[in-house]
């Protein structure tokens, strides 16, 4: 398996995101089948796809190499933070998704949603949350806090912050873009006029950020310094590409929309045409009873899938630990963070030609671990082989049965019979 072939294999299968996705997908198909009966003036197939493309843009986004690989690259990261803020929250916008995902859910639920949204306090926060100067202020506050050095740091070092980082991109982006697509059937706060200027405003923000990243002159985010590098691309030329991207990509997704807006406001007005609502006789139940059954089903399907299958590692929580020239190979540890307690434990090894840092994915890894202190009856331990949500890297786990300094050794085995050896001592609590 080549270094290529490896990227492209790196996927993973997040069992609640895949969930969702799928649930939301049957639920918005079956309401967008019912209200297309009924307005189709209103919602057209292009509004299907639409969403669907959204759904289908932060699965990509989330489980595709793009995020296996953000820890080495963060051109790769800002083209993850580019689509979950300019891409996803326009897709499912622009599938008018309000009434179709109401109408698609069981009439219990859409009967006390309903309810709920008629209840006063309830319309007017939500009246409030889609005002034009909150969400503004809220997705430029979003784009800065986390584009900062030591917040962005932590949702490296953490899996927990990096899922609430990715949480609030796409939260914040879709109030930003709700007033621009304003989909039915919400009422706009200010004149459409309005949005040629709210657009560029943005853009402001994302160009003056993505000037920082390229002209800085200095590295933002030490974090890519420790991490071992997969090509030539240095770290400084990394943040120059993931700004430029950033830059031409993030302006194109403002100035596109408003130059649109300005067509169709100075465009001579259409005439008005009311939606033909049409009265439905002799529905076929079939179809509906389908997706009734599909949406209880598959979503669960999908994360008990995701859930009993073997989790793939993956070093979003870890920290290269150890990194060696062992004859004609380099390897790099990747371990958990310390302290680390007696139990279970996930490993990674990374191996790359010393000359031209490309990974070797094809060699053969052996790790096994040995209690230091116990003289020569050490207690070794050898390591069970376990799938990496990056296939450039070889996982292994190891149960520490005690506390104790151990050493963690890794043996490789390349093509044409080069062989390496790397140690490394790991405090166990």
């Amino acid at each position: 398996m080549s270094p290529a072939e490896a990227v492209l294999l790196s996927w993973s299968f997040p069992p609640w995101l895949t969930a969702i996705n799928i649930f939301a997908a049957l639920v918005y198909a079956q309401g967008w089948s019912k209200v297309h009966r009924l307005v189709p003036d209103r919602l057209r197939l292009i509004h299907l796809f639409s969403f669907l493309a959204g759904l289908a843009s932060l699965q990509i986004a989330l489980s595709s190499p793009i995020d296996a690989f953000d820890a080495f690259f963060l051109t790769g990261h800002m083209s993850q933070h580019l689509l979950l803020m300019m891409v996803v929250p326009p897709l499912i916008l622009l599938g008018n998704p309000a009434i179709p995902l109401l109408r698609g859910l069981p009439r219990i639920a859409m009967r006390a949603i309903g309810r709920a949204i008629r209840w006063k306090p309830f319309a007017w926060l939500l009246r409030v949350r889609t005002h034009p100067a909150l969400c503004w202020i809220a997705f430029a506050v979003t784009m800065i806090g986390w584009h900062l050095t030591k917040p962005y740091d932590l949702a490296l070092r953490s899996s927990g912050w990096h899922e609430m980082e990715h949480l609030t991109f796409l939260s914040t982006s879709t109030l930003f873009w709700w007033p621009v697509i304003q989909p039915w059937p919400s009422r706009a706060h200010w004149p459409r006029w309005s949005m040629i200027l709210y657009l560029p405003f943005a853009d402001v923000v994302n160009s003056v950020l993505s000037a920082f990243f390229v002209f800085s002159g200095r590295i933002l985010y030490p974090f890519y310094l420790g991490m071992p590098r997969l090509s030539g691309l240095s770290v400084a030329n990394d943040q120059v590409m993931a700004g430029a991207v950033m830059w031409v990509a993030g302006s194109l997704a403002f100035i596109i929309p408003a130059v649109a807006i300005a067509v169709k406001i100075l465009s001579p007005a259409a005439p008005v045409r009311f939606p033909c609502v049409r009265r439905p006789s002799g529905i076929n139940s079939r179809p509906h009873t389908f997706l009734t059954a599909a949406m209880c089903v598959l979503p669960l399907a999908a994360f008990a899938y995701g859930s009993l299958t073997t989790r793939a590692i993956d070093i979003d929580d870890d920290e290269p630990r150890a990194q060696t020239v062992s004859g004609p190979l380099l390897i790099t540890l990747f371990a958990p963070r310390e302290p680390m307690r007696a139990g279970p434990a996930e490993f990674a090894v990374l191996v790359r030609d010393p000359q031209s840092n490309v990974p070797l994915p094809d060699s053969s890894v052996q790790i096994a671990a040995s209690r230091i202190g116990l003289g020569e009856g050490r207690e070794t331990i050898s390591a069970r082989t376990a799938r990496t949500t990056n296939r450039l890297l070889h996982g292994a786990k190891i149960d520490f049965p005690s506390r104790g300094t151990w050493e963690v050794d890794v043996t490789v085995e390349g093509d044409s019979a080069r062989e390496a050896v790397l140690a490394a001592q790991i405090e166990v609590e």
